[in-house]
């Protein structure tokens, strides 16, 4: 969107929509840290996601201009449509579909450690926050409830989206026009951030799965469409 509507070069773009969401999600997690919306299972995960996250997210932005990018947004895209649908339909089924993974410590530690450095790296490569990918995993591969899941999701963006932002900055794809439309653009997604989050403990459940499930393939639209 934004190579369309201000014509930043593709690396700026990536660059601010890094920033955008790091501003998003810092203020999401503590407005649902303020809410108690995070259990101790839920944080031993995000932690144990963030530590490789943030290597992906180094690695990825590195790779920014060397992975084949169409062929990866093709193979995300199929993911996130089945997974979207599956999400979005489950409150419709009588006897919804789930993949039940029984995890000791070390296999769940390890498992968080290899789901965080590959949605690490698609951050940094194609500037997401990576929830569209990270959510999914946390319900349907660690158990965690939607909103538990959500919240973990944000706590594990924070320094994932960090890292990417920072190596982006570093190798000069910020310049002072992106950073303006940064600040604009953040603006309103933190605003919205608060909103959200502060009524994300009280939407029932299923209406939450659903709106996940559209955003899920909305993100897939989205993502084939651009450039």
């Amino acid at each position: 969107m934004l190579l369309h509507v201000v014509g930043l070069p593709i690396v700026a773009a990536i660059a601010v929509n890094l920033l955008v969401g790091l501003l998003t999600v810092v203020v999401s997690f503590m407005r649902r840290f303020q809410l108690g919306l995070l259990n101790g299972h839920s944080v031993n995960i995000a932690l144990t996601m963030s530590a490789t996250s943030i290597i992906g997210a180094y690695l990825g932005a590195l790779l920014t201009d060397r992975i084949p990018e169409k062929p990866l947004k093709r193979l995300l895209a199929v993911f996130l449509v089945v997974v979207g649908l599956k999400i979005g339909l489950e409150p419709f089924i009588e006897t919804p579909l789930t993949l039940a993974f029984t995890l000791g410590f070390v296999e769940e530690a390890l498992l968080a450690a290899l789901i965080g450095l590959a949605i690490g790296v698609i951050s940094g490569a194609l500037g997401v926050a990576g929830g569209e990918f990270r959510i999914p995993a946390l319900i349907y591969v660690f158990g965690l409830d939607i909103v538990a899941a959500g919240t973990a999701s944000l706590l594990v963006s924070i320094p994932t989206v960090a890292s990417g932002f920072l190596k982006h900055h570093n190798m000069g794809h910020m310049n002072r026009e992106a950073a303006l439309i940064a600040a604009v653009m953040g603006a309103g997604s933190v605003i919205g951030a608060l909103i959200g989050a502060s009524y994300a403990g009280f939407v029932e459940k299923d209406v939450l799965k659903v709106l996940l499930g559209v955003t899920l393939v909305l993100a897939t639209v989205r993502m084939v469409t651009e450039p």
